[in-house]
């Protein structure tokens, strides 16, 4: 299993992971467009962790963690600039 990042597409995890679209539906109810198939064929593919936190009001971190956490992966500390 690869680490999961900000760059990761939805797609790879999608396929990676079982459950994976109810783990993201459940982080965020946005997310519920993953049950629409084109969507999953499509935008999934081009859409990494990062832009899918965007699109569901999230913060990428936020979201990217969340996701490690329920994959086994430890989550990532933020850094932040002074």
């Amino acid at each position: 299993m690869k680490e999961i990042t900000l760059e990761t597409k939805i797609a790879e995890l999608l396929n990676e992971y079982d459950g994976m679209k109810d783990i993201l539906i459940d982080i965020n109810p946005k997310f519920k467009k993953l049950n629409n198939p084109i969507l999953r064929r499509t935008i999934a593919k081009v859409a990494g962790v990062k832009q899918a936190a965007i699109v569901g009001g999230m913060e990428p971190m936020e979201l990217l963690n969340k996701l490690r956490v329920a994959v086994g992966q430890e989550p990532i500390e933020e850094e932040f600039e002074t």
